[in-house]
C-alpha cells in the first residue's frame, strides 16, 4: 500500500509540475483554549482548541482551510496529572482530541520551539520539528504524523527522532524550498564550545527525508541567550533575527541553495539594561518592523510596541512607540492570513502569577483579547493599531501565537530551482535506519525506524554484558516502526537495541542515566 501511495505521489508530481498540494494556516490555536478561524479573511472569528500553553503552539490546515491537527506544549491536563510537570509537547487531531501516540513529544514551557511542515514525498504525512532548549533534552528533534490512520485523525508513526544535541535557541523557523515542494528548517545555537556562537543550522526536508544541509556562521557572535526569534519575510527571501539582548539582524536567503548572505545589522548587542525585544513581525511589503519590548523596573512593568522603518537611513531614529503597556507584558507578534498583525499580551497584575494558566482562571481585558495592527504597511498612527480589539470568545491568550510558516508560498518563479525533476528513486529512496533517543526525565527510550522491509518486528534490548533485558513484538506499520520503552526498572548503563523483521535487522544504542 505504501509503495502504491508513493507511486501516486510521483505521478502527481510529474503531471502537475510545480503544483503541490497546498496547506494553509487558516485555523490558529494558542493560549488557554483560544483560536482564530480565518476562513473568511474579511471577517475572522474566534475559535477554540484544547491547547493550554503559555507559549509554544503550531497548527496546519488543508488547502481550503480545514484544520488537520495542531501541536503545543505543555497540555494542562498532563500538567495537573503530574506528567505535565515535566513539560512535554503533544499533538491534537482535528476533532480536538489527543492524537494517537501524540503525547511525550520533546517540548517545554518555551514559545517558538515547534514548527509543522508537510512531507514532500507523501501528501498524507507531516513532520513536527521540536527544539529542546535546555538539558537534558537539548537539541533538535522531529516526530512524524500519518493522517491515513484513524479515518483521517492521524497517528504519530515516529516520535522524538534526534537530529542533534546542541543548545538550540527558542526560535525554530521554516520556509518552502524554491522548487515549491521541499522545505528548509532553520535553528540557531545559543551556546557554543567556547560559550560564544553564531551558528545557524539549515536542514533540508525532501522526499528522501531530513538531512543537515549546512552549518553557517553568520551574524553577531553571542553567548548565553536562548531567546532568539527567527522569521522569514513573506516571500522567503530574507531571514530576520531578533534577540532579547537588543539585536535586530537581517540576512538574504537563497531558497534554492539554502545559503544565508549579506548580513544587515540594524541594532547590535546591547548591554544591561537590555531592550529585551521579545516578539517581532515584518509588514507584508517589508517596509516596517514591529517589536514588543519589555522594560522592567522595581516598581512597575512598562513595555512597548515599537514600529521601525526598515528603509530609513537611520533605523534607530525611526523608532515610533505605538503603545505603552503598564503592568501588561506584550508577547509574540504574528502576521495573519489577512495580512493584519496580531499581538498576544499577558497580564502582570499583582493578583496573577507567571504561569497563570495553571493558577489563575479569571478573564480580564488583557487575556480575553488580542491586539491588532490593521494596516501594518503604513507609518505611525496610520498603521491603525487597536489594543485588545479582537475578542477571543471567552477563551484566554497568553504570550504565544502559532509558529506557522507561510504554507501558501509557492515555487520561486524564474529561479534555477523552480522546476521539479522527481524520480522514482528520490520518492522511494528511504534508508533502513534506526534512531534511539533516551529521555532521562521519564526513564523512557524512544525507538524509531523507517524503511523497514517486513510486516512484523521483534524489538530486543541488551545490556552491556550482552544479556537480553527487554523484548517486544509488534507490526511495523508498513515502512515505519515506533515504540516507547520504559527503562525505569533497569540500571543506569549503556544498552544496545536490535530491531529484526522477517527480512532484515537494524540496531542502535543509548545510555540510560
Amino acid at each position: 500500500m505504501k509503495v502504491v501511495k508513493s507511486l501516486l505521489v510521483f505521478v502527481f508530481l510529474l503531471v502537475g509540475g510545480n503544483v503541490i498540494a497546498q496547506n494553509t494556516d487558516r485555523y490558529w490555536v494558542f493560549g488557554d483554549s483560544a483560536g482564530i478561524d480565518f476562513n473568511n479573511l474579511a471577517s475572522p472569528v474566534p475559535a477554540h482548541s484544547i491547547l493550554q500553553s503559555r507559549g509554544t503552539c503550531a497548527s496546519i490546515c488543508d488547502s481550503v482551510g480545514n484544520l488537520l491537527f495542531y501541536s503545543g506544549s505543555p497540555l494542562k491536563t498532563l500538567w495537573l496529572s503530574g506528567l505535565g510537570n515535566l513539560k512535554f509537547g503533544f499533538l491534537v487531531n482535528k476533532n480536538h482530541q489527543l492524537m494517537q501516540n501524540g503525547d511525550t513529544l520533546i517540548g517545554s514551557l518555551w514559545y517558538q520551539e515547534m514548527v509543522i511542515v508537510s512531507d514532500p514525498g507523501d501528501l498524507q504525512q507531516y513532520y513536527i520539528f521540536c527544539s529542546g532548549i535546555l538539558e537534558p533534552t537539548n537539541g533538535l528533534y522531529y516526530s512524524k504524523v500519518d493522517l491515513t490512520y484513524n479515518n483521517g485523525l492521524g497517528k504519530v508513526v515516529q516520535k522524538n527522532v534526534q537530529l542533534n544535541a546542541d543548545s538550540i535557541t527558542d526560535g525554530i523557523t521554516a520556509v518552502r524550498h524554491g522548487n515549491g515542494r521541499d522545505w528548509w528548517v532553520l535553528v540557531r545555537n545559543w551556546k557554543g564550545v567556547n560559550e560564544y556562537t553564531n551558528d545557524v543550522m539549515v536542514y533540508y526536508v525532501s522526499p528522501s527525508g531530513v538531512q543537515l544541509h549546512s552549518i553557517q556562521h553568520i551574524g553577531i557572535n553571542t553567548s548565553k541567550d536562548s531567546f532568539y526569534r527567527l522569521k522569514f519575510n513573506s516571500d522567503g527571501s530574507k531571514l530576520y533575527n531578533v534577540s532579547a539582548r537588543g539585536i535586530i539582524e537581517r540576512f538574504d536567503f537563497d531558497r534554492c541553495t539554502g545559503v544565508l548572505s549579506n548580513e544587515t545589522t540594524y541594532e547590535g548587542l546591547s548591554g544591561p539594561p537590555y531592550k529585551f525585544y521579545w516578539g517581532f513581525e515584518v509588514s507584508p511589503d517589508e517596509s516596517k518592523l514591529y517589536v514588543s519590548s519589555i522594560y522592567q523596573t522595581a516598581n512597575q512593568d512598562t513595555s512597548y510596541l515599537i514600529q521601525f522603518d526598515l528603509n530609513a537611513s537611520n533605523f534607530a531614529a525611526s523608532a515610533d512607540t505605538l503603545y505603552s503597556f503598564l503592568n501588561d507584558i506584550p508577547g509574540i507578534l504574528k502576521k495573519g492570513p489577512d495580512n493584519k498583525i496580531y499581538l498576544s499580551t499577558m497580564s502582570a497584575s499583582p493578583d496573577t502569577c507567571f504561569d497563570y494558566l495553571y493558577c489563575y482562571g479569571n478573564l480580564n481585558n488583557t487575556n480575553a483579547n488580542l491586539s491588532v495592527i490593521n494596516s501594518p504597511d503604513s507609518a505611525g498612527a496610520a498603521c491603525d493599531f487597536q489594543p485588545f480589539s479582537f475578542n477571543l470568545g471567552g477563551h484566554k491568550a497568553y504570550w504565544g501565537l502559532p509558529n506557522n510558516p507561510n504554507y501558501e508560498l509557492g515555487a520561486w518563479t524564474g529561479s534555477p530551482c523552480d522546476t521539479l525533476t522527481v524520480g522514482i528513486g528520490e520518492v522511494l529512496g528511504y534508508k533502513n535506519n534506526m534512531s534511539v533517543f533516551y529521555d532521562p526525565r521519564i526513564k523512557t527510550a524512544f525507538v524509531n525506524a523507517k524503511g523497514l522491509r517486513g510486516k512484523k518486528a521483534n524489538l530486543q534490548i541488551f545490556n552491556s554484558a550482552g544479556q537480553l533485558v527487554f523484548t517486544h513484538n509488534s507490526p511495523t506499520d508498513g515502512e515505519y516502526f515506533t515504540f516507547d520503552v520504559d527503562m525505569s526498572p533497569y540500571l543506569d548503563a549503556m544498552y544496545v537495541v536490535r530491531l529484526e523483521t522477517e527480512r532484515e535487522m537494524v540496531s542502535g544504542k543509548f545510555v540510560k542515566r
